[in-house]
């Protein structure tokens, strides 16, 4: 199984026996762990949207072509086969739109793993 968290909750994730991996263009100085920042969407396209520039279908779509679609698909399903249940954390709160929310939604699509928000 796979799944999506945000910061505060890391060490709920690592107490669960979860394995985080951030997923953010800028990490927290707390965190200790993976971080897959090619997993981040580009800066402009963060910074566009946090301004309002963007709506969230226009991020969606941004991201997906900017990060998800450059994606070695074989070499990305064996990082998640060789990871012990990863959660993709950011710093969005679970109901909150987050690219990790599209990552899962992507993944599912095209790889058909499940991915499900991790709540504690």
């Amino acid at each position: 199984m796979i799944y999506t968290g945000y910061y505060s909750k890391v060490k709920k994730y690592k107490e669960a026996g979860l394995t985080p991996i951030a997923i953010s263009g800028v990490v927290p100085e707390f965190y200790e762990g993976k971080v897959w920042k090619w997993l981040a969407p580009k800066k402009q396209t963060f910074v566009e949207w946090k301004k309002g520039d963007i709506d969230n279908f226009q991020y969606t779509e941004r991201y997906e072509k900017e990060v998800l679609s450059t994606l070695d698909m074989n070499e990305f399903r064996e990082l998640l086969l060789a990871t012990d249940k990863p959660v993709f954390i950011c710093y969005e709160k679970p109901g909150d739109f987050c690219h990790r929310h599209v990552l899962a939604d992507w993944i599912e699509r095209h790889m058909g793993f499940s991915v499900d928000e991790y709540i504690v």
